[in-house]
């Protein structure tokens, strides 16, 4: 019966493999969507011979991956409008959808656009009418998909940006330029792939196929790779077959991990793809290399950062990964989204011991502390010489920290030392999204930040460091001030004191750029077009003389400061005690560009849309 048991065993398999190829494909709910746009023949840019075979060839991929895909060759601009239209209205909350395009595509001023085989792009002025800007593609799916994916080979030699940026004063700082420029995702659930770097120019391919598809193709459906570690192998693929001319960069802000192909790699089983039809037949396994626990640790950081996606957890992550291909990747999604001379000035790592040990009575502590664990820093003089520098790279390497030689928070920490740690500025994304606590864990060292989101994760937020406080916007939707001030309470935060210009604008600056923190209209009454802002803690004592006098901040701080609106406050109705942003424009006015960096005085029952908490 040993015949039997074995058909058993061949059998169990074949219906594994079946479970696991099939739960690859599978969506919890919704659909796989895609768009594929392919453009070969310009009227004024000529041939890029293999864009629209790039096209066909990744939609015949997509389909094979379980994607109801579009495909659009060659359209003008109007064309390509009315396929991205089309395609937005099939999109559902729970769907997944991916945009890609082959063609031309160029940067205008720090912006994206993709081109129409129409274009002519005569003068700069003829930019909006003959391209689709990228950033209203992108904001497009966001706004109704579960994942959004946007793959790019659209870095190609374009020369009607060429011609242009000659023509554009002031090109070199922003004009035209080769290649795309940064960008940066506002969902929690996007990514982004270009064929290049910002600025690099992608090959269109003499074969066929450009490099970047062809590698797309090649590495993304591969069993147990989610997304962002099957890129790995595209930009390794790509730098090889353009012998490092050519490196393809991801940006990512992706919460959910996202496979195209199986998430499990398929159990290997004698005779078993040759009895399967080709159709289905598995390809072959993946090499299982030895294991390497930094590697795996280097992977699992590299995971967390993509879902994370902010310049701060990107810093972090290339510190405590000096090495390897994710290292590299970590470094590339960095360019992305940080310009050249912040990433390498500021986060230098004497830039950031500097700004740890500001003074020598500082860095006397870390020689002593190191001494004192035995590794001999030299004399006690808050001087880092060699022997210090040496003391350092001995600790670091003991305490399995990159042996930079340099005193990070992670170093100082392990030495007991206090620093001044926290860098001024805004750690998050520029607009407000939801965080993933265990996706910070392991990167980020601030351990207020991790308290507050944890605190917060049911909230969208922006957060940063002025003044060495925490201040969180936190976007709730229609909110009055007591659930607010309860919100605070149970956070262990205050509703935001402020007592400078400068805490102003930076408080200001981190709701400023998303909308929804506002609540806009029209008031008759005052003929004016308002916009309310997040709620501060701001309050006026009962008795004080109204409207000016006996205002004072939640957290007991006096009023030393204030930014209120023109001829406010003003007790508009009995009881508006508590202060908010707010600014308003006369008549029935647009007021999405008015910058909202002064207050008002308003009521237990009005509401706004949301709050600014401030963590000491």
């Amino acid at each position: 019966m040993q015949w039997l048991a074995k058909l058993r065993s061949w059998i169990l398999s074949v219906l594994m493999l079946l479970l696991v190829v099939g739960h690859g494909f599978a969506e919890e709910n919704g659909k796989r969507l895609a768009l594929v746009v392919g453009m070969t023949n310009y009227v004024a840019a000529g041939t890029l011979p293999n864009a629209a075979r790039d096209a066909e060839a990744f939609g015949i991929f997509l389909k094979g991956q379980g994607f109801e895909t579009d495909l659009v060759l060659d359209a003008d601009r109007r064309g390509l409008a009315g396929a991205l239209s089309n395609f937005s209205r099939k999109i559902g909350p729970d769907d997944v959808a991916l945009f890609y395009y082959a063609g031309h595509g160029m940067q205008l001023h720090g912006e994206n656009f993709l081109i129409g085989t129409d274009a002519k792009l005569e003068s700069e002025f003829d930019v909006p009418a003959e391209t689709i800007a990228l950033s209203e593609i992108i904001n497009a799916l966001e706004k109704r998909a579960r994942i959004s994916m946007v793959f790019l080979d659209a870095c190609r030699n374009n020369p009607l940006a060429n011609r242009l940026n000659t023509e554009v004063e002031g090109a070199t700082r922003g004009g035209a330029t080769r290649g795309l420029a940064p960008i940066e995702t506002q969902g929690a659930g996007t990514l982004v792939a270009f064929a290049a770097a910002p600025g690099q120019v992608a090959a269109d391919g003499t074969d066929g196929h450009s490099p970047f598809t062809r590698a797309l193709i090649a590495n993304l459906s591969g069993a147990g790779l989610e997304v962002g570690t099957a890129f790995k192998r595209v930009v390794r693929d790509v730098r090889k077959e353009t012998q490092g001319k050519q490196q393809p960069q991801i940006l990512s802000s992706l919460s959910l991990e996202f496979y195209f192909g199986s998430e499990t790699a398929a159990p290997q089983t004698p005779g078993l793809q040759a009895a399967m039809p080709q159709a289905v037949a598995v390809q072959p396994a993946l090499a299982v290399p030895a294991i390497d626990p930094e590697a795996l640790e280097a992977e699992k950081d590299f995971k967390k950062a993509l879902k994370i996606g902010t310049a701060r957890i990107w810093h972090f992550f290339v510190e405590k990964h000096r090495t390897g291909e994710y290292a590299d990747l970590g470094r590339q999604a960095l360019a992305q989204i940080e310009p050249a001379a912040v990433r390498n000035e500021a986060h230098l790592p004497q830039s950031v011991e500097a700004q740890l040990l500001p003074d020598k009575e500082k860095r006397r502590n870390v020689q002593l502390a190191l001494a004192s664990r035995g590794f001999e820093a030299g004399a006690a003089d808050g001087v880092f010489g060699g022997q210090t520098r040496d003391a350092i790279k001995r600790f670091q390497s003991t305490n399995q920290q990159p042996a930079s030689g340099f005193i990070t928070e992670n170093t100082a920490a392990a030495l007991g030392i206090k620093v001044n740690a926290r860098a001024e500025g805004v750690y998050s994304a520029t607009k407000a999204r939801r965080y993933d606590v265990a996706n910070l864990e392991g990167l980020e060292t601030d351990q207020t930040v991790l308290r507050a989101l944890t605190c917060l994760r049911h909230f969208d937020t922006v957060y940063g460091v002025f003044g060495g406080h925490l201040y969180v916007a936190v976007r709730t939707g229609t909110i009055l001030a007591v659930y607010a001030r309860g919100i605070a309470g149970g956070c262990g935060a205050h509703l935001a004191a402020i007592s400078s210009p400068e805490e102003n604008a930076f408080v200001a600056s981190l709701f400023n750029a998303d909308p929804s923190f506002f609540e806009t209209g029209y008031d008759p009454s005052g003929n004016v077009s308002y916009k309310m802002g997040p709620w501060i803690g701001l309050t006026q004592d009962p008795q004080g003389k109204e409207p000016k006098g006996g205002w004072h901040w939640d957290n007991g701080a006096p009023m030393t400061y204030t930014k209120w609106f023109q001829d406010m406050p003003n007790e508009n109705k009995k009881g508006d005690d508590i202060g908010m942003y707010y600014a308003h424009r006369n008549g029935k006015a647009d007021t999405k560009s008015l910058y909202v960096d002064t207050w008002d005085d308003m009521g237990s029952t009005d509401g706004t849309g949301g709050l600014i908490l401030e963590f000491e």
